[in-house]
């Protein structure tokens, strides 16, 4: 089955992301187009956590877990490896690069946090190296827990809803200060588990068409409520209801309503990851630049579009190539 809407909404959250770190470009004295549109940009991050959650829980539903479970638990993560790591270590290295110091990180402590950033450890004083890998950490450490829930089987699902609920509950009654366990208790975890309930509800139940037209309206209104701050919403549980409810109205225009969706914005989807990991370049780039002015509209629009080329480059000739290449020679 082609989930291209699901596919729609990952390029959407990249783009969303995107448009959050230029969103600088819109804001002029008297109006700040940039901070009503996208000061929530951010929000396409835990949109990626649902969608990976459900992506796992989909994709793995029919595996034979009968026998042979080590091999199964091993596959699972050469697939999952081979997706994350090439590209986002060539474009971290590329970022050490063209910072010019690129030396100095194997020294000291600029060389402890490039081990942490190639480990996918998370550090209370310092991002990952290529800033946006700090969401690459909580995806590889949702990739160790799925892998080990299949040692349970039929059961695996109850354990990872069981697990990340507990974890968020210690997390609030001990507040930890270690960087790892910060990240181990977030509530950001809660995401990837929306994502796999919608995974198992919607391989389940079939959502009527009257049932599902009022879910994605009222998903797709409280989203743009929140994301445009036209109601101030903090609590993060909450919050977490409106984003679920919003990506479970694409879901539904693939499992109910079965829309085909625009093929340019299923491409926007494909390179999706690209796109996320590589638009700091294209940010790096346009700052030798001064516009001024109204000229900034066009100017920010002007960068979206190089973005959207260079996602789609690095797509093209590095993330399919390398990926393709890896899955034949590690036969993943």
């Amino acid at each position: 089955m082609k989930l291209n809407n699901l596919q729609i909404l990952r390029g959407i959250s990249a783009l969303l992301v995107c448009c959050f770190h230029f969103r600088e470009d819109l804001n002029f004295k008297s109006l700040q187009i940039g901070t009503v549109l996208f000061q929530k940009g951010s929000i396409g991050v835990p949109i990626f956590f649902v969608i990976s959650g459900f992506i796992m829980a989909f994709t793995t539903r029919k595996l034979d877990l009968r026998s042979g479970i080590s091999a199964q638990i091993s596959s699972f993560y050469k697939k999952r490896v081979i997706r994350i790591i090439p590209l986002y270590f060539l474009l971290t290295f590329l970022w050490m690069f063209i910072g010019g110091n690129f030396l100095l990180y194997f020294q000291g402590e600029s060389f402890s946090r490039l081990i942490h950033s190639l480990l996918f450890i998370p550090q209370n004083d310092a991002f990952p190296i290529l800033y946006l890998g700090w969401s690459l950490n909580f995806e590889m450490f949702f990739y160790l827990i799925f892998g080990i829930s299949l040692i349970f089987k039929a059961n695996r699902y109850f354990f990872i809803v069981a697990f990340f609920i507990a974890t968020y509950f210690l997390g609030l009654i001990f507040q930890p200060e270690n960087a790892y366990l910060k990240m181990v208790t977030s509530n950001l975890n809660l995401y990837f588990v929306v994502g796999i309930l919608f995974s198992l509800l919607l391989t389940k139940f079939t959502i009527p068409k009257k049932y599902a037209f009022s879910i994605c309206f009222l998903g797709i209104s409280a989203f743009a409520v929140h994301l445009f701050n036209i109601v101030a919403i903090e609590n993060e549980l909450l919050v977490l209801l409106i984003i679920s409810l919003f990506v479970v109205s694409f879901l539904l225009f693939d499992f109910t309503f079965k829309w085909g969706g625009n093929k340019f914005f299923v491409f926007l989807g494909d390179i999706s990851y690209s796109l996320y990991l590589s638009h700091p370049f294209v940010e790096i780039f346009f700052r030798r630049f001064k516009v001024e002015g109204f000229l900034n509209v066009p100017y920010f629009f002007l960068k979206i579009a190089v973005v959207i080329a260079v996602a789609a480059f690095f797509y093209h000739f590095i993330e399919t190539k390398v990926t393709n290449y890896l899955k034949t020679k590690l036969k993943a």
